[in-house]
């Protein structure tokens, strides 16, 4: 069977084209192929911040991005039920680090890094989570260097976001 034109709502995945046949798209919009949603909320922020040794601290990172109002004193709120994606990463001078994402006021996931000596170091971590509208998340730290230590902002190399994931 040839098909001269395509209606994306009628498609028959078997059909093939001869060489020096045309297909034509008449009735497909930009939107007939995306997934479908958007993914918002989403926020940004990144920063520099004094950390005490040997003590877990909530970082409070300055927004740089943050499309609905839900990132605010280092605490992201999603308002939109749905599953996201939340990361965080943090950059500084310390042997032992421990990065923890909070979830409600209770640790939900941890990454660590110890390589016995001080020097720069970065630590990564992500999630994807089924959140409600009243669920919050926030980025803790420890670190355990012998003394204070502050995170390195430039570049983006300390930050916490997160985003609706289209599903």
């Amino acid at each position: 069977m040839a098909i001269t034109t395509l209606n994306n709502r009628s498609i028959n995945r078997s059909d093939t084209a001869s060489a020096d046949q045309v297909w034509t798209a008449t009735s497909a919009t930009a939107s007939d192929f995306q997934a479908g949603g958007v993914n918002t909320p989403f926020f940004f922020a990144k920063g520099s911040q004094a950390l005490d040794d040997a003590t877990t601290t909530k970082l409070t990172l300055t927004e740089v991005y943050d499309t609905d109002s839900t990132y605010a004193t280092g605490t992201f709120t999603p308002a939109v039920a749905g599953k996201y994606h939340i990361m965080g990463q943090i950059f500084m001078n310390a042997d032992y680090m421990n990065l923890m994402i909070y979830k409600n006021g209770a640790d939900y996931a941890q990454a660590r890094f110890n390589n016995g000596e001080n020097s720069d170091n970065v630590l990564q971590i992500s999630l994807i989570d089924d959140a409600n509208t009243t669920d919050y998340y926030e980025l803790y730290v420890y670190q355990a260097s012998g003394g204070s230590g502050t995170t390195e902002s430039s570049g983006r190399r300390t930050y916490f976001g997160g985003f609706k994931i289209i599903t």
